[in-house]
């Protein structure tokens, strides 16, 4: 089923809370921020993501608790890349390959970092009642390396015992926007936003390492509490391997620094590999969540990976390939794929962001046995 498929049945389908009159709808899905853009403009909304927003479907972001992007301190992590050097960080391996419990399968590991590895949690043969069943992301699994997670954000919920280790299960407030079915005069939904609580869990898999599962929506479309308890028994670590991307990077600005690789956990972006680069590495030495790796305005360098979009009136990779006001340059690897380096930080000038996109070789995208280990691990 295509994304737009099922972002349309979510936004027809999703039943409010119970607080909730017959007239909302439940608008739920996660951020979507990659941001596709419209030849030399910046940020330009999109396709799929124009479709999205005409009905409404609202962004779902943790409420901030604990420590977070916003109050990352710039201690460890990973070593520095010099100049016209390839990335290099050590710690970025998976350890975990994905499974299934009845309707729920948690995806291999898809996102690594220093100091994590995170993964979606899929809900599959989910009924809407209008046509066939679908699949839908219904939370997030998270692995943290040992020693590096409090779990002060689950504490205060029911202690039980995950495979004879000490875990947490509690709900946390996530902060969720709902649309009116009403419209106003121009035509439009009204949106409020609302904390929601939804269910969440910790564990230690090992001694002092910890895991987390968190339901992204609502209901039968997120994770209920008892499945988390199974899948937490289930998960196992497995032997490392390290993260793989399909290029290599010739060229990167002194300073910066590889801080995750793998693929987005944003719903509904194609990309088949997205790595992210940092002048700051955020401390993951003491987490209480993860790093919010997908927030459009954190000051990240990304490179991107993604099938060719011809259709439409955002298509890329866009002529000329390079943007002086959305600091981004497209690079066209082959008929089917292109890659993106997108400024986030605005820092560098378009010539620097060119000369990262001229200095990038690339492997065949559709074969990730063939893929660039990332050094240093």
């Amino acid at each position: 089923m295509s994304d737009m498929r099922q972002l349309l049945e979510i936004a027809k389908s999703d039943s409010p809370p119970a607080r909730m009159t017959v007239d909302d709808i439940v608008v739920s899905g996660r951020r979507r921020v990659r941001r596709r853009r419209l030849g030399r403009s910046a940020g330009a909304v999109g396709g799929a993501s124009m479709a999205v927003a005409a009905l409404v479907l609202a962004t779902t972001t943790l409420l901030p608790e604990g420590s977070g992007p916003g109050d990352a301190a710039a201690v460890g992590g990973p070593a520095a890349v010099p100049e016209g050097a390839n990335a290099a960080t050590s710690g970025l391996t998976h350890t975990f390959t994905g499974y299934e419990i009845g309707d729920y399968r948690v995806v291999d590991s898809m996102q690594v970092t220093a100091g994590y590895q995170s993964t979606a949690i899929e809900r599959s043969n989910l009924d809407v009642g209008d046509g066939p069943t679908i699949t839908v992301h219904a939370g997030t699994l998270t692995v943290y390396r040992p020693g590096v997670f409090r779990p002060e954000r689950f504490s205060s919920g029911s202690r039980v015992v995950v495979q004879g280790r000490e875990g947490y299960a509690t709900t946390l407030g996530v902060e969720m926007q709902f649309g009116d079915a009403r419209r106003d005069a121009d035509d439009r939904r009204t949106l409020r936003t609302e904390t929601v609580q939804l269910p969440a869990l910790a564990w230690q898999y090992a001694d002092g390492a910890w895991a987390t599962i968190e339901s992204d929506n609502i209901g039968e479309r997120g994770v209920p509490a008892q499945i988390q308890q199974q899948l937490a028994e289930r998960f196992a670590v497995g032997q490392p391997t390290q993260a793989r991307l399909p290029y290599r990077a010739s060229y990167l600005p002194a300073g910066w620094q590889l801080v995750s690789a793998g693929r987005s956990l944003v719903p509904g972006d194609t990309a088949v590999s997205l790595a992210q680069y940092a002048r700051q590495a955020p401390d993951v030495g003491s987490l209480t969540t993860r790093v919010d790796l997908d927030d459009p305005e954190a000051p990240y360098l990304r490179v991107s990976v993604a099938p060719v979009e011809t259709e439409g009136p955002y298509a890329h990779p866009v002529t000329p390939p390079c943007s002086t006001e959305g600091h981004f340059c497209d690079v066209k690897i082959d008929s089917r794929y292109y890659a993106e380096v997108h400024d986030q930080s605005g820092t560098l000038s378009t010539d620097e962001i060119e000369k990262i996109a001229e200095g990038l070789e690339f492997a065949d995208p559709a074969e990730p046995g063939g893929w660039y280990p990332v050094a240093g691990g």
